[in-house]
C-alpha cells in the first residue's frame, strides 16, 4: 500500500514517527513542496494512496473526489474542520486525530497570552527597540476575572495553570459532560453572565457549523469596556471583523490570536498595537508535534492492518454531535 505523508516537516522533532512508517513495509510517498498543501495538490497528491498522514490542508468533496483508493486520513493535531467528515463516513475512510498530544503546548500558548495582553509585554518590548522606555502598568493575573469558554482537554488545562497565579476563573461549556466539574477557583456559569463579567476572555471551543463567528459581534458587544479576547481554538469560531472593530473603538482593551479565518493572516489586526499575533504555533511545541505525529504514524498503521484505531475522529464526531443535539433539545424545551 502507499502513504502520503502530507504535512510538513515530519520527523524533524524525532525520528521514531518517521522510521515506523519506513519501516512498515508501505510505499511512501513526501509532500513535495516542503510547505502546506493548497487543494489542488493534495487533490494530485492522493490520487493512488491509500492513507494520508495530513496536516491541516481541505479534503472535502472536491479534493476527495480524485482518490479511488484512500481508506485512511490520519490527522496530525486535533481539527478536524479541514475534514468532509460525512463524506469519509458515507464511503469507508476512516479518520483519525491525535487530540491529547497537543493540548499542552495550546493551553501553555493561551496562557502566555494573557500574561502578555496583562501586562503589555510586546508594547513593552518595542517601546524599548524604539528607544522610549514606556514603563506600562499592567495588571496580575490574580487582579482580573478570566472567563474560558470550551472546558474540554484544552480549557481545563488553562485553567489548572492559571490556579497557580490564584486567578479567578468563570467558565462555561455545552457540553454536560463537563459542565460544573471541579476545577480550581472556577464558578460555573452561562455564556451572557461569562461575557458580561469577564476581563479577558479565552476561547477553547472546536470549529463547527454551529460554531461560527460564535464571538459574535452581539455579543462582543456584551463584553466589558476594555476586555481582552485569547483565541487558540480555530479562527472561524471569532468574527475578525467585529474584533477590529471593537478594538478601534476602544470597547476592547486588546486581543492575541493564533488563529485565523484565512491563513496566512493579511488583515487590519496586522496593524493594531494592541493585538498579539502568532503563526498558529500553539502545538509548535517539540515535544507537542512528536507526540501527534508519532500518534497519526501509529493510527493510520493500525487503520491499513484492519485493526481499531486508537483515535477515531468520526466516533468522536458523531458522540460530540449527538451531545450538541441533546443540549439543543433541551434550550428548547425551556
Amino acid at each position: 500500500m502507499r502513504i502520503l505523508i502530507s504535512t510538513s516537516p515530519f520527523g524533524a522533532t524525532g525520528r521514531e514517527p518517521l522510521e515506523l512508517l519506513e519501516n512498515s513495509g508501505h510505499d511512501l510517498l513526501h509532500n513535495p513542496y516542503g510547505r502546506r498543501l493548497r487543494a489542488g495538490e493534495v487533490a494530485e497528491l492522493i490520487q493512488d494512496v491509500d492513507a494520508v498522514v495530513a496536516g491541516t490542508e481541505p479534503y472535502d468533496a472536491e479534493t476527495l473526489r480524485s482518490s479511488t483508493r484512500l481508506k485512511v486520513i490520519s490527522r496530525v493535531g486535533i481539527g478536524l474542520d479541514s475534514v468532509d467528515l460525512d463524506l469519509c463516513r458515507r464511503h469507508g475512510i476512516s479518520v483519525t486525530y491525535t487530540p491529547d498530544a497537543p493540548s499542552d503546548g495550546v493551553a501553555e500558548l493561551a496562557v502566555a497570552n494573557i500574561l502578555a495582553l496583562l501586562r503589555h509585554i510586546p508594547q513593552s518590548d518595542r517601546s524599548v527597540r524604539e528607544g522610549a522606555w514606556n514603563r506600562l502598568m499592567g495588571r496580575l493575573v490574580r487582579e482580573v476575572t478570566i472567563g474560558i469558554v470550551g472546558v474540554g482537554r484544552i480549557g481545563s488545562r488553562v485553567i489548572r495553570l492559571l490556579s497557580s497565579f490564584s486567578a479567578r476563573v468563570l467558565a462555561t461549556d455545552t457540553d454536560k459532560r463537563v459542565y460544573g466539574m471541579e476545577l480550581p477557583n472556577t464558578t460555573w456559569c452561562d455564556l451572557d453572565a461569562l461575557l458580561r463579567s469577564s476581563d479577558l476572555i479565552s476561547l477553547h471551543i472546536p470549529m463547527a457549523v454551529a460554531n461560527r463567528h460564535f464571538l459574535s459581534r452581539a455579543r462582543i458587544a456584551r463584553m466589558r469596556t476594555g476586555a481582552y479576547v485569547v483565541n487558540t481554538s480555530r479562527g472561524a469560531v471569532l468574527d475578525e471583523e467585529a474584533l477590529a472593530d471593537g478594538l478601534r473603538q476602544g470597547h476592547l482593551g486588546g486581543a492575541a490570536l493564533d488563529v485565523f479565518e484565512r491563513e496566512p493572516y493579511e488583515g487590519p489586526l496586522c496593524r493594531m498595537d494592541n493585538v498579539i499575533l502568532t503563526a498558529h504555533i500553539a502545538a509548535s511545541a517539540r515535544q507537542s508535534r512528536y507526540l501527534m505525529e508519532l500518534g497519526a504514524a501509529q493510527d493510520c498503521l493500525r487503520v491499513l492492518a484492519g485493526q481499531e484505531p486508537a483515535n477515531d475522529a468520526l466516533a468522536a464526531a458523531a458522540l460530540s454531535r449527538s451531545t450538541q443535539d441533546r443540549t439543543k433539545s433541551r434550550s428548547q424545551e425551556l
